[in-house]
C-alpha cells in the first residue's frame, strides 16, 4: 500500500452521498481515476482515493474543478466497491 503523504484516512461508509455530490465528478473521471467524491464547497472538493501519489489524477481533477482538491485515503477495495455501488455499471447519476 502506498504511503499516505499526510492524507487523512476515511471510511466511505461514514459519507452521506447525495445525488448532487455524486454528479460533481463525471462518471468517466470517477472510473478512470478510481476516486469517490466525499464533499464539495465553493472553493474545495474532497475526494477519496486509494493512491494519493497518483498526481495525474489529482492534477486532472483540480483542472476539472478549477478549485482546491482535498485528498482522503480509503482502502482500495472500499473505493472500488463504492464506485460499483454508487455508479454501477454504465449507470448515469
Amino acid at each position: 500500500m502506498p504511503a499516505n503523504f499526510g492524507a487523512e484516512h476515511i471510511n466511505l461508509s461514514s459519507v452521506q452521498f447525495t445525488p448532487e455530490l455524486l454528479r460533481c465528478i463525471p462518471v468517466d473521471l470517477v472510473r478512470k481515476f478510481r476516486v469517490v467524491p466525499v464533499s464539495q464547497f465553493a472553493t474545495q472538493v474532497s475526494i477519496a482515493m486509494a493512491d494519493p501519489t497518483d498526481l495525474n489524477a489529482v492534477d486532472a481533477l483540480a483542472h476539472h474543478f478549477n478549485r482546491l482538491v482535498y485528498i482522503y485515503v480509503a482502502d482500495e477495495g472500499e473505493v472500488d466497491a463504492f464506485i460499483q455501488l454508487l455508479y454501477g455499471t454504465g449507470r448515469r447519476i
